[in-house]
């Protein structure tokens, strides 16, 4: 092993996006869900893989397969970046291989695992061996309608949330609307009302001292390319939306976005953005396109943006955005496990265009804690490689490539979330 390669092995990482779920959730999945317990634990976005690999037949594959099933399409899957994570999980905890013959024993071993262990034992065991010290969890629609999602008991200390809003952004109907009165037990008949909604809860989840960042994820939904228009337009929508006419609602959605980005800058938060590749099947690439975002990022220039996913496939528009705007930073949660080869291309350029200070180099972006390890280890595996082949070639000295993987793997993220 080389000497860089086994400093990037021992150093700790922090984890910028993470959905994992929480110890209740965790202990309530021991009984609820048997059918998922064991080798099946560390699969996460590989069943995406798998649901593509089955073609046509892609819904035999959306619960739970049988084993002869499963393991028709994992012969297919086990080599693409997904699948690879799950060996390098396995291998880390375990020194097992995932095939239909050791399938048995993993389940056996990751139930012995958790036998005696509580969930927040399980979560410090896990963590504690992939070396995590950091992470920014995003709970999807929990950060909206639990404000207990930042309370800090269900999760390790150092772990901080997330307040994504999408449900504002994507108001299109009535139904919407009044799903927002029930979450907030209040009464939102105009504009102004929804908005003093979303700004009380962000000073409340504020408050917790948990409250990390902000995040929006609307790509799934809807492009990022996101107008200005003036109030009035806004009122006048959601005015017809709040008495069942269809109207048009992509101003009303591009006026709530530019609220949110507001109040980062006025609570002085990050504003983490989703783009690039979207999880599962049949999604729109082009909806999540980064340079879609060029407006926001001239317009606020005092807000701070991490944006997702290394924006693969357009990692090289990435690169440019990021070398251009001294208020975007390159996060690549996520990515290292869509298409590692790429990644490293990517990171092997991000380097030579971008400060290393601007890149996040690590976030598993799952819900299950036995997966992590897996992403870690695929993480660090490509930071190494990139930064061996820098030293080999004499492009950095060993000094320069152990600061620059500290930067990536740690430190950077510890100062943009104030966790040092």
């Amino acid at each position: 092993m080389s000497e860089i390669r086994e400093f990037v092995f021992n150093k700790p990482i922090f984890e910028t996006h993470e959905h994992l779920c929480n110890f209740q959730e965790f202990d309530e999945g021991r009984t609820e869900h048997l059918e998922d317990r064991g080798f099946r634990d560390f699969l996460s976005y590989a069943k995406d893989d798998m649901q593509t690999a089955a073609g046509i037949e892609h819904d035999l594959l959306k619960d739970n397969p049988d084993d002869k099933t499963f393991f028709k399409m994992w012969e297919h899957v086990r080599t693409t970046g997904y699948g690879q994570a799950v060996h390098l999980g396995i291998q880390k905890l375990f020194n097992q291989t995932l095939t239909l013959e050791s399938s048995e024993s993993i389940t056996d071993q990751v139930l012995e695992f958790m036998k005696d262990r509580s969930a927040k034992e399980i979560f410090e065991v896990i963590y504690r061996k992939a070396n995590i010290v950091g992470a920014i969890v995003d709970r999807y629609e929990d950060s909206y309608k639990d404000l207990t999602v930042f309370s800090g008991n269900n999760y390790p200390p150092f772990f901080k949330q997330t307040l994504r809003l999408d449900a504002f952004i994507n108001i299109d109907s009535l139904e919407k609307i009044q799903g927002l009165e029930k979450d907030f037990k209040t009464s939102i008949t105009t504009l102004p009302e929804l908005l003093n909604v979303i700004h009380t809860h962000t000073e409340k989840a504020n408050q917790t001292g948990n409250m990390a960042a902000f995040k929006i994820a609307v790509a799934y939904q809807r492009n990022l390319q996101f107008e200005k228009p003036p109030q009035e337009t806004a009122v006048k929508i959601f005015d017809r939306l709040r008495v069942g006419k269809e109207i048009e609602v992509t101003p009303l959605q591009d006026f709530i976005a530019h609220y949110i980005i507001q109040l980062a800058e006025e609570f002085k938060k990050p504003l983490q953005i989703h783009t690039g590749h979207l999880a599962g099947p049949w999604h729109d690439i082009r909806n999540s396109n980064p340079s879609d975002l060029i407006p926001l990022f001239q317009h606020y220039k005092n807000v701070r943006f991490d944006i997702f996913h290394a924006g693969w496939p357009y990692s090289d528009i990435m690169g440019s955005i990021a070398k251009n705007f001294p208020n975007v930073w390159l996060d690549m949660c996520w990515a290292w496990a869509m298409n590692p080869i790429q990644m490293e291309r990517t990171l092997d350029e991000w380097l030579a265009c971008v400060p290393s200070n601007k890149i996040f180099g690590f976030g598993g972006d799952t819900r299950n804690p036995f997966s992590i390890i897996g992403y870690a280890e695929q993480t660090r595996n490509g930071i190494a490689n990139v930064l061996e082949k820098k030293v080999s070639t004499g492009e950095y000295d060993l000094e320069t490539a152990q600061f620059v993987a500290e930067r990536i793997l740690h430190k950077n993220a510890e100062e943009f979330f104030d966790a040092v």
